[in-house]
């Protein structure tokens, strides 16, 4: 519109006016919204930190992320450095001499019988491997005659009568596959390249689908114990061909399970008909139609879409908004902190936040009829869940927000990324199960590997699988 069109539309008269500016108004709030989905991310949405684009990383500092840090070791952290084992472990000690003298440059003596040492020497350690080589066993199952006259010939140990591969190469497979996620195909080629292992891809599946079956009740005893945990923190994220991934994390071990829905039959289905504990998740509507007892919404979540609201609208009614939330917040995560650091006690916290969770409400109650859609349909939906909202300042366990399923989760979305999904249930139920026994090893810091090869064992000889409870 320019200069004459804007005289000739004030000159129309009220009614017109009027009626283009509400098109023109409508249209700049569209394209706001265009605008604002654009530039969307990890920090003010739900959308995992690993599909931001490069140049909105958090570590590119703006003027209102001032705070932020700087990548890498900050000012104060203890550096680690390899330590250097005692001589007396060492595989090998090579002594070395001095060659010329570093000032007359005359030729030193080289037998370290004849020369005088003077002081303790520079220690120097290499760590190296030998050449692999696999061992292989060839076993003869002899045929004998029995006085009476039967033939009788020798069985082959259980942990090695099912494959040609023993159980050690078969869990460096299963670890290679979950813990580093290396497809079948790079498994094949490493085998074969560094171990000098030749292996068909058929094995390398067959083996894999083995494993599925020996860590099976490993399991199947965790998902039983789920129900009989105080407290779960749940999330779920996107798999490959309409599938969802699904994590259940305690302090103590991870569950994961792949289904094809994110609705609350997934719940059901792993915990069963009811939940009697805590739940710890995000605002997604499935877990408040599965769950009717104790919740903590994640605080984290809560911050990024109240961050959301102000990048979607853009106005002041948002800006306030989401002073007041942030500012309460930021005093109640204040005594928290204090709390967990034991500074104060429990009851103290409770006493000391009290004010700020009023304020907290007073806000949403303040803001639930206010014109702007966005801020109004987040305070109603907080006012909803206000007695979710800090659980954690009250029940013992609680975190106030989901970051240990978001961590526990974040590995299986980097396996996600570079593989294909599964195409079958007994595809799925492999991946689930490789993570549910590797990530909770890896979180009661047990080794992986080790507790593979003694379920692989524990299958092929019949024997009770380990545990990890």
């Amino acid at each position: 519109m320019d200069r004459r069109e804007a005289e000739e539309l004030y000159d129309s008269g009220k009614e017109p006016t009027v009626v283009k500016l509400l098109e023109l108004d409508e249209e700049n709030q569209s394209l706001k919204q265009k605008v604002s989905s654009l530039k969307r991310d990890s920090t003010n949405s739900s959308k995992p930190p690993s599909s931001d684009r490069p140049s909105t990383r958090r570590y590119n500092k703006s003027d209102e992320d001032k705070n932020q840090r700087n990548p890498g070791g900050q000012p104060g952290h203890r550096g680690s450095h390899r330590q250097s084992i005692p001589t007396e472990e060492a595989d090998k000690v090579v002594p070395l001499l001095p060659k010329i003298c570093s000032r007359c440059k005359k030729p030193l003596p080289q037998d370290i019988e004849k020369v005088k040492i003077v002081g303790k020497p520079f220690r120097w350690q290499t760590t190296e491997i030998p050449p692999i080589s696999p061992i292989v066993t060839e076993y003869q199952c002899l045929k004998t005659q029995c006085d009476c006259g039967c033939l009788n010939r020798a069985e082959l140990p259980p942990e090695v009568a099912s494959s040609q591969f023993g159980p050690r190469l078969t869990a460096l497979i299963a670890y290679m596959t979950a813990v580093h996620r290396i497809p079948r195909r790079g498994i094949e080629v490493l085998l074969e390249t560094l171990l000098t292992v030749p292996i068909s891809l058929g094995s390398v599946q067959n083996l894999l689908e083995e494993t599925s079956q020996s860590i099976e009740p490993v399991d199947q005893e965790l998902k039983a114990e789920l129900n009989r945990q105080p407290v779960l923190n749940v999330d779920e994220t996107g798999w490959k061909h309409k599938d969802w991934l699904w994590i259940f994390a305690t302090q103590t071990f991870v569950y994961f399970w792949i289904a094809a829905s994110r609705g609350s039959d997934v719940l059901r289905s792993v915990l069963g008909e009811s939940y009697n504990g805590i739940f710890c998740v995000d605002r997604w509507g499935a877990y408040t139609k599965y769950h009717k007892g104790l919740m903590q919404i994640c605080w984290a979540h809560l911050k990024r879409d109240i961050l959301g609201v102000v990048q979607t609208s853009q106005s002041d009614c948002a800006k306030a908004f989401a002073n007041r939330l942030l500012s309460a917040k930021k005093d109640i995560f204040h005594r928290w902190y204090a709390f967990r650091g034991g500074g104060i006690t429990r009851a103290t916290l409770i006493e000391q936040t009290l004010t700020a969770r009023n304020q907290i409400r007073q806000c949403l109650e303040d803001y639930q009829d206010t014109r702007d859609k966005s801020v109004r349909k987040l305070a109603r939906g907080l006012l909803k869940r206000y007695d979710h909202l800090f659980t954690f300042i009250f029940e013992e366990g609680v975190s106030p927000t989901n970051n240990i399923a978001e961590r526990g989760i974040r590995p299986a979305v980097q396996w996600r990324k570079i593989c294909f999904g599964n195409r079958s249930d007994n595809g799925r139920l492999l991946t689930a199960r490789l993570l549910t026994v590797t990530r909770t090893c890896l979180l009661q810091r047990r080794n992986p590997f080790e507790l593979l090869v003694e379920a692989i064992t524990s299958y092929r000889c019949g024997n009770l699988a380990p545990s990890l409870i």
